[in-house]
């Protein structure tokens, strides 16, 4: 199951005042909400072995593919102490790597699955090939170099608001939409989220999401090439110049013309992956953002060389 809070209470971070709004009917953002990746977390050798410690158990977990490490590192941490390992010291210094590569805590696990797994195979890898996601868990020796220090869940919350207020500026030209919002308002999308709270927190993101019906200057799409390339963020407008919506082909053009070009003439040389799908390039990207974001209301396209 996905983390939840205490029963009969909620998260530090909430209000106790603060009630859940009933989400729109969305089936596409539901089944995203609820989509999952099996997880084993095995900690790393040479630590367990400088401890005496060769012989413990992986830790199996079903983890949302919208949340993130931060979130379940009190559950993997408490599985590790409770079966060998002492460890002094809080959240902030567990960290997780993926054949060797340092996972970022402040990407979701889907999307951090879909660059190191799917992206990094090509797109080639069979169905579930790549299942249960192994990733190594480390007490010790935090990569500084490579990694934001501070991964604690307050930190966590900190960005993703960060992540929301820049998708409500590119959307708007201006944070007015998230910073009007009540304290217990923002409260509850954080809530919703720590908590795998559909309702509670798709009740309060679709004003933000949908943008009461008004039409955002700039679409929140970040683009993933693979060989750890820069990540592309760019002002993508929604409609063209003859104001009809654009479909992902031609934002995808207007950032990487030679993988996408508008009219193929052969077999295409690149796809576009969001949240472990290939979804068609003629989907309106308006559509795309308002229906298959992230909780942080970025729509990530993971995109895999052919």
């Amino acid at each position: 199951m996905p983390p939840q809070p205490d029963k009969g209470k909620t998260p530090a971070t909430a209000s106790s005042s603060t009630s859940a709004t009933q989400a729109p009917y969305n089936p596409i953002a539901r089944v995203i909400w609820d989509g999952s990746i099996p997880i084993q977390f095995s900690w790393d050798k040479a630590e367990a072995a400088a401890v005496g410690s060769n012989a413990v158990e992986s830790f199996f977990y079903e983890a949302p593919r919208c949340s993130y490490f931060s979130l379940l590192t009190t559950h993997v941490r408490k599985h590790f102490v409770d079966m060998a390992l002492h460890f002094i010291g809080d959240d902030a210094e567990v960290w997780y790597d993926y054949e060797g590569i340092p996972l970022k805590w402040h990407y979701p696990i889907g999307l951090l699955y879909d660059i190191h797994g799917l992206q990094a195979s090509g797109g080639n890898a069979t169905k579930g090939s790549l299942l249960p996601w192994k990733i190594t868990v480390h007490f010790q020796n935090f990569p500084a170099d490579k990694l934001i220090k501070s991964q604690a869940i307050d930190s966590c919350q900190d960005y993703f608001m960060s992540m929301i207020k820049e998708a409500d500026y590119l959307r708007n030209g201006s944070t007015k939409k998230v910073m009007n919002m009540s304290k217990s308002d923002q409260t509850q999308l954080w809530d919703g989220l720590w908590s795998n709270n559909y309702d509670r927190f798709w009740g309060m993101n679709h004003k933000l999401v949908m943008n009461d019906g008004v039409m955002p200057r700039n679409l929140p799409i970040r683009i993933y090439l693979p060989e750890n390339c820069p990540v592309i963020q760019e002002p993508i407008s929604p409609v063209d110049e003859n104001n009809q919506p654009k479909s992902l082909r031609r934002i995808l053009y207007q950032s990487l013309p030679d993988l996408f070009p508008l009219v193929e003439t052969g077999p295409p040389v690149a796809t576009a992956m969001i949240h472990g799908i290939t979804p068609s390039l003629e989907t309106s990207a308006l559509w795309a953002a308002q229906n298959m974001s992230y909780p942080d209301n970025f729509l990530h396209l993971v995109i895999i060389i052919k």
